[in-house]
């Protein structure tokens, strides 16, 4: 949903600005996205990109998950809130505007603001929905003032319609409980780690602690484990099947987990995770 709602907004900005831009997403947008792209009556097509001169990446700051069209020396400007890899280094023609914020979109709003414009009723719902996603409704550990004040500012400008935000993360619920396993593997990400790679995935939606029954009948493999949000209370729970792999994580992040299951009293989300096992707190 972030990625999506910066994509669309900053592709607004930049056109308003003069720059001759398209918005650009590759695969299948999520259900949260979809739900906003349906919607707004926002129309996609499947046809490959036009030759293009540049890049700008937004929700997006590392070679992996990069889009196969996309010249890593193509890229100039990587716009992002999160840490993954060094990004100065794999996009060398790029500016690159990394914050630690709860979402890029936070940042891509207050690009509008620098520019001295004002995102349209589209944008503003988009950037509200993806701020909203990303900080488990401003509730969230990783969301900071900037988020706060963001979403106060585009709430003045344009408020979400009532119910939209409730039916946005309805359509989340919806997606995964349609098949868990395949949602499961669909928000999976690898890791590289001295001791070897390891799998994070993250379901979030409203009631997903109520899915560790399920989920651990799953074949997930041995270094893999399941981050589950809900970003209307908000808690999370970490689910780490395999024993070992369990004893290698509690080691790391310092938790127990009976039952090979990590509860959280404020729901934490995989980039904090990650940053934990590999170190760095403030990483992504």
């Amino acid at each position: 949903m972030d990625g999506v709602a910066c994509c669309l907004a900053f592709t607004e900005l930049l056109k308003a600005m003069g720059s001759p831009v398209v918005a650009v997403l590759e695969g299948r947008p999520d259900a949260e996205a979809r739900f906003w792209l349906e919607r707004l009556g926002i129309e996609t097509s499947a046809l490959p990109p036009a030759e293009f001169l540049g890049v700008v990446l937004v929700d997006i700051s590392a070679i992996d998950g990069l889009p196969r069209f996309v010249d890593p020396a193509a890229v100039l400007e990587v716009i992002d809130h999160r840490s993954h890899g060094e990004p100065s280094h794999c996009f060398a023609n790029a500016v690159v505007h990394v914050e630690m914020v709860g979402a890029a979109a936070t940042i891509v709003f207050e690009r509008f603001r620098q520019a001295g414009l004002v995102p349209s009723q589209e944008s503003s719902w988009l950037l509200q929905a993806g701020i909203q996603s990303n900080t488990q409704c401003l509730r969230g550990p990783v969301t900071t003032p900037r988020d706060v004040e963001a979403i106060a500012l585009l709430h003045a400008l344009h408020p979400l319609p009532d119910g939209m935000l409730q039916a946005q993360f309805a359509a989340r619920r919806a997606e995964i409980l349609a098949d868990l396993d395949a949602a499961v593997q669909r928000e999976a990400k690898t890791f590289e780690h001295t001791d070897g790679r390891f799998v994070v995935s993250q379901l979030e939606c409203h009631g997903a602690l109520e899915l560790v029954p399920q989920i651990e009948r799953l074949a997930l493999g041995g270094r893999f484990m399941v981050n589950l949000v809900d970003p209307v209370t908000p808690t999370s729970q970490l689910l780490v099947p395999d024993p070992l792999f369990r004893a290698w994580v509690e080691d790391r992040l310092g938790v127990a987990a009976p039952h090979g299951v990590m509860g959280a009293a404020r729901g934490m989300l995989r980039k904090q995770i990650v940053a934990r096992i590999m170190g760095n707190e403030e990483g992504g």
